[in-house]
């Protein structure tokens, strides 16, 4: 009953494993709304994991013609997730307003220039210190960019956080936070609420794995109304996961919408159904 914002497959994103047509039949299986498949762009990935972390951009919207075919009436929306450095930002923003897309979500994948999925020393410091650096950056990162729709799971760094409680907090870092709220609200952005990253947490064995309610009603307060539910899916195991508790848990700071995307458009979808 949803729109997925955030999804990848094995034709793009090479660390996926669901093919288009696993994609498109879980969906109707689900009966969602509409999917986005927005593959990973990650420009200048500074380790060597043996695969090419962009995809070339012509083949995917010629292959993806076939994708739309076969969803029928399912809305399939072609979407891109790009990984953000600060000297990408001009290329990034030229780069997407060549292509057709209904979606752009700017992520930060990398804490100190190195993904903190292999580079584990960056967690040596206090969990205060690495989450502040981190949101910091992710301010830097809407600052600084322009040609994009969602900013994607600002949480992304306490997944794989080797701490007690893991769990990020706005009481960590307040002035972080507040200048990145800010900077969403003020470029008319959506904040992703990604469900991958609850999904983890509670793999962890956590109880407290809903997004901090301290960031969402002080994102509301500052006047943030827009967020966007993805499931960061890999594989179609895990599309719309948690989504229905997600939404229910929204609505009680006053949100009414799932924002999706179509021509680079908004549109709003009730978070209750």
């Amino acid at each position: 009953m949803y729109t997925d914002n955030h999804n990848h497959t094995k034709h793009f994103s090479s660390d996926a494993r669901q093919s288009y047509t696993e994609l498109i039949d879980a969906c109707k299986a689900l009966h969602m709304h509409g999917v986005a498949v927005t593959e990973h762009y990650e420009g200048d990935y500074p380790h060597d994991i043996g695969a090419p972390q962009i995809f070339d951009i012509d083949r995917f919207f010629e292959e993806s013609e076939k994708w739309i075919e076969y969803a029928g009436s399912l809305p399939l929306l072609r979407g891109i997730e790009l990984g953000y450095q600060k000297h990408l930002c001009g290329f990034y923003d030229e780069l997407v307003a060549k292509y057709p897309f209904d979606c752009v979500i700017l992520s930060n994948h990398l804490y100190m220039g190195k993904d903190p999925y292999f580079f584990r020393d960056g967690y040596r410091e206090d969990m205060v210190t690495v989450y502040t650096r981190y949101i910091v950056e992710m301010a830097e990162m809407v600052e600084g960019c322009n040609n994009f729709d969602i900013v994607g799971h600002y949480d992304y760094i306490n997944r794989y956080g080797p701490y007690e409680h893991p769990q990020m907090k706005y009481s960590q870092c307040p002035e972080a936070f507040d200048r990145f709220l800010t900077a969403i609200i003020a470029k008319g952005k959506s904040l992703e609420i990604n469900t991958r990253s609850v999904d983890k947490m509670r793999k962890k064995g956590l109880n407290d794995t809903l997004p901090d309610p301290d960031i969402l009603s002080r994102y509301y307060e500052l006047g943030g109304r827009f967020v966007s539910l993805g499931s960061d899916s890999h594989g179609s195991d895990t599309l719309c996961i948690h989504f229905p508790e997600v939404a229910k848990y929204l609505s009680e700071f006053g949100f009414t919408e799932n924002s999706y995307y179509i021509g680079r458009k908004r549109y709003g979808e009730p978070l209750i159904v």
